[in-house]
């Protein structure tokens, strides 16, 4: 088996074969796209439901204010499929709609959504993106996503990036059974890759990031993103950083 490469991550020296890297939070702006698809989805959900019912709607995504977000809710964690199963439940119990009309409202509510999204309006790159994917790509580092966003749209969005060409894997939640925290993703990117978990660094902001790559057994790199998470991921981090040019390849 070849050795792995060695990256610096702050003043730390890793051994490693792959980097995986979450999304949204971590190559994306998280707080401006939530605020984006949410009022999309949210005047979707009123149009349908009744202007009443949009505190009910903010209060279940977890987006109570215009700048503050639950890191560890809805909005933040959850794939669309479990936002449209919760959509359809908060239906059922404001309106009494049947379960089967729910269900189908409420994958019309998000499909409604996403044909006005426009990612160029969306999306705003974080620091050090797209360079570091051709960083570790030039120095023969396997390079990849692991999201719970859907795969269309993730697709899309590293063709925006422009580093679709040296992607080696991109796992959504259409590929696995099991999420976030669970070491699936992991295990599905290192059968492709023909590597063990332990020479995956996985980074992300999100402490289901982190938790996923120390089931798995890889290595767990929380980005600090907002007020707390550092204390929110040092336990299950294995190292921690500001921003993304802390990963360096020398």
């Amino acid at each position: 088996m070849q050795d792995g490469k060695k990256i610096w991550v702050g003043s730390e020296i890793l051994h490693v074969r792959a980097v995986a890297f979450d999304k949204d939070g971590t190559l994306f702006d998280s707080l401006k796209f939530w605020s984006y698809i949410d009022e999309l989805r949210k005047s979707e959900f009123t149009l349908l439901a009744g202007p009443e019912y949009g505190d009910e709607w903010s209060a279940m995504m977890g987006f109570t204010q215009p700048d503050h977000i639950d890191y560890t809710g809805v909005l933040a964690v959850a794939t669309t499929l479990e936002e449209i199963i919760l959509t359809a439940g908060l239906l059922y119990r404001l309106k009494g709609w049947s379960w089967f009309e729910c269900k189908q409202r409420a994958q019309q509510i998000f499909a409604n959504a996403d044909r006005q999204l426009q990612l160029e309006h969306a999306f705003h790159s974080t620091d050090n993106v797209p360079d570091i994917f051709h960083n570790l790509h030039s120095q023969g580092i396997s390079v990849g996503i692991m999201t719970s966003d859907a795969y269309e749209r993730t697709s899309r969005l590293m063709q925006m990036l422009k580093v679709d060409h040296v992607l080696d894997f991109v796992i959504t939640p259409e590929q696995v059974s099991k999420g976030k925290p669970d070491p699936e993703m992991v295990q599905k990117a290192c059968a492709m890759l023909k590597i063990s978990p332990r020479e995956l660094a996985i980074v992300g902001d999100s402490v289901a990031d982190v938790q996923m790559a120390k089931a798995a057994g890889s290595i767990g790199i929380g980005l600090i993103t907002y007020e707390g998470s550092e204390k929110d991921l040092s336990p299950h981090a294995d190292f921690l950083i500001h921003s993304l040019s802390e990963i360096q390849v020398k």
